[in-house]
């Protein structure tokens, strides 16, 4: 799926980007209905977030998050930059095509009226990691990988943010660091670990406004939907994220 081989070797420095999706409240797991249209909802919101960053390479899909990386050379003092841009066309493609469903879907399931709700949140690091190799497959492993994860559970208190590590932080321009807020976490099996976070809030209002579709639209919409969550309703797929508990995460 991914081609994860180096220049070099099967160990090297990467940039790490988790983009993850939040908001889906627990009780819409209980109705079969609702949790097919939200796996079709998170999956088309997931492709959005990669199609922005055709320079990061998507690595895995995570229950509702995605994670990307790309090769890194040292020493890079663009590399926050780089990502924040990246991240910030991640985040309006994310909001446009929520926009974009929520004004067209007259579905009045769980899964499908809590479109609107939904936020996203970045986290990123950038670190040594090694190549894993079972099989055919093959992923990232290595204690930074492990530390980028962690960082999921910091206690940011903004629903929509760029998290960075200190690593990465310290790479950014003196501009960037002016936005960026230190928060401390103590992360699991990491212990204290000092992070920076910029919000997005401010560009998620600079979107233009999206008006409602016309009655074929929303047909279309609506006809797609039923289409694509089908065999998930038939029990021939399983919602990726039904069992992995990170629901309002």
């Amino acid at each position: 799926m991914t081609d994860l081989t180096t220049p070099t070797a099967d160990v090297g420095r990467a940039l790490l980007l988790i983009a993850d999706i939040r908001g889906y409240t627990p009780f819409m797991k209980l109705h079969r209905t609702s949790l097919a249209h939200a796996q079709d909802v998170v999956g088309r919101l997931l492709e959005a977030l990669i199609d922005a960053a055709p320079e990061l390479t998507p690595l895995e899909i995570e229950g509702d998050a995605t994670f990307l990386y790309t090769w890194a050379r040292e020493p890079e003092p663009g590399h926050a930059t780089a990502l924040l841009n990246n991240i910030v066309a991640m985040h309006q493609a994310f909001h446009a095509c929520q926009q974009r469903m929520d004004a067209v879907n007259t579905c009045r399931c769980d899964g499908c009226r809590q479109v609107g709700q939904l936020r996203v949140k970045f986290v990123a690091h950038v670190g040594d990691v090694a190549i894993q190799r079972v099989k055919q497959s093959a992923k990232l492993a290595g204690l930074d990988v492990i530390l980028v994860h962690r960082m999921l559970k910091s206690p940011v208190p903004v629903p929509e943010y760029a998290l960075f590590s200190e690593a990465l932080f310290a790479t950014a321009p003196a501009p960037l660091q002016a936005r960026g807020h230190r928060v401390r976490g103590d992360l699991e099996g990491l212990g204290p670990t000092t992070m920076f976070f910029v919000e997005l809030d401010a560009v998620r209002d600079e979107l233009p406004a999206v008006t409602s579709g016309s009655a074929l639209a929303s047909a279309r919409e609506n006809l797609g939907v039923v289409y694509r969550t089908f065999p998930y309703l038939i029990g021939v797929k399983r919602p990726r994220f039904a069992a992995a508990g990170r629901s309002g995460s």
